[in-house]
């Protein structure tokens, strides 16, 4: 699956978004064109090719992956670039957050870093994917939500919110328990699969299952490569990029939250009675705690 980009994502972005998402030969390519944009904008597709030791296809592959038509499309994009696209993160994130920082040096960088891979992940989804995605969850008799870790949280955070309206969801943290779920699935119902990596068996294991069962299968992942992304019939892809252990989880975790809250408002635009379930839902709970206090 090639992610479309919204929007006009500069080279460099494109490039970070994915980074991680390219096979050993994309790559090469990258590196090429990352180095030298003007050299690589006035090389045939056949050149680009050879000196990257590998084939034609993997050349178009590689362009369609970073958003464009086709080759072509991409030498124009280069043609317009600088001679050299620094594909590291923008000031002040050069560098990763060190032991020195102070309080308020690590609230600037996370900032800056947060801000930067929710943008990308904003480019990365087209109207069609998330449109699509809205309407298979609207639809759904049952959603059942996979994740494990930090991504569980997230799983968490967004079956709460359709609980509050009113869609009957669960969330699964264990691979047993997503597995007998998933084994009662229909073509009636949805499952989404959350793993920043892509690579986390548990939720691998739970989403091919409900494939197998005939639900509508999305994975919510950062790398278009992987193996959550292939079980997938909607792939919503997330920046790719990290900075460093620390940073890393929290950029990934605010990216995934964004598009959790996009999927719920948009479900919600096309619940009649959404809303008046919120104020309900939300009115009880309240008086529920004015009581204990």
């Amino acid at each position: 699956m090639n992610p479309p980009f919204s929007g006009n994502l500069d080279m460099a972005s494109r490039l970070r978004a994915l980074e991680g998402a390219f096979s050993q030969a994309e790559q090469r390519i990258v590196n090429l064109l990352a180095q030298d944009p003007q050299r690589v904008a006035q090389l045939s597709v056949t050149e680009l090719a050879k000196l990257a030791a590998t084939s034609t296809a993997t050349v178009v592959r590689t362009s369609r992956r970073l958003g464009f038509e086709g080759y072509p499309a991409l030498r124009l994009a280069l043609a317009a670039q600088p001679s050299h696209l620094s594909t590291q993160p923008p000031a002040p994130l050069v560098a990763d957050i060190s032991d020195g920082d102070s309080a308020q040096q690590i609230l600037g960088k996370l900032l800056a870093f947060e801000v930067e891979a929710a943008t990308a992940t904003v480019a990365l989804l087209t109207n069609a994917v998330l449109t699509d995605a809205i309407v298979a969850l609207s639809q759904a008799r049952r959603i059942d939500i996979y994740g494990v870790g930090a991504s569980a949280l997230v799983a968490e955070d967004f079956c709460q919110k359709l609980r509050r309206i009113g869609v009957f969801c669960q969330f699964y943290r264990h691979a047993d328990d997503a597995l007998v779920s998933a084994c009662q699935l229909t073509a009636q119902d949805v499952a989404l699969a959350i793993s920043h990596s892509g690579d986390t068996a548990e939720v691998i294991a739970a989403l091919h299952q409900a494939r197998q069962s005939g639900a509508t299968t999305l994975a919510l992942t950062a790398n278009p490569r992987s193996a959550l992304a292939r079980k997938a019939h909607l792939l919503l892809l997330t920046s790719g990029r990290e900075l460093g252990f620390r940073a890393a989880a929290m950029a990934s975790r605010t990216s995934q939250l964004l598009l959790i809250d996009c999927l719920f408002i948009g479900i919600t635009q096309r619940f009649p009675f959404a809303r008046e379930t919120l104020q309900k839902t939300h009115e009880i709970v309240r008086e529920r705690r004015s009581k204990k206090l």
